[in-house]
């Protein structure tokens, strides 16, 4: 019992130290990832890219949005639905240290998908199948380039 006590503790060390991201959905947050660092172009125009554009800072509602369609991704390609879970794992990290706008955003999301989607089901959907997920909304070369620096 003492080793089973021993081990949450250090679980719990972890979660409050190692493993601890910032609340990247808070404007605070995100005004100052801004202040310190532009946005990850990965590709886009720099309009696409200004976080004080109209579009506004992300919220829950875009995070909750992007986690049901990739949801609606893994069950229409039968993958397992814990890719999902990497999926906003990666996506929800990355984010906590670049600031985003909604193109950014939907770009980050995607590839993060995608990076879970090899990670767990290799050789089964190419970076221009996802592509066409997004209805041609970003190119192979914006994901790659955002896929890079994701996984840096």
């Amino acid at each position: 019992m003492a080793d089973l006590t021993d081990r949450i503790e250090v679980m719990l060390k972890q979660e409050s130290s190692a493993y601890k991201t910032g609340d990247y959905l808070s404007l605070d947050w995100q005004q100052r990832l801004a202040s310190q660092t532009s946005a990850d172009s990965c590709g886009l125009s720099s309009a696409d890219t200004d976080s004080s554009q109209s579009s506004g800072t992300i919220n829950e509602t875009w995070r909750q949005k992007i986690c049901e369609w990739s949801y609606q991704v893994v069950d229409h390609f039968d993958f397992s639905r814990e890719v999902v879970m990497i999926s906003m794992n990666l996506l929800d990290r990355y984010l906590a240290s670049h600031a985003a706008n909604k193109k950014v955003f939907q770009l980050a999301a995607m590839t993060c998908l995608f990076i879970a989607i090899k990670l767990n089901e290799p050789g089964k959907l190419t970076m221009s199948s996802m592509i066409e997920l997004s209805r041609g909304y970003f190119r192979v070369d914006q994901m790659a380039a955002m896929e890079i620096s994701i996984l840096r």
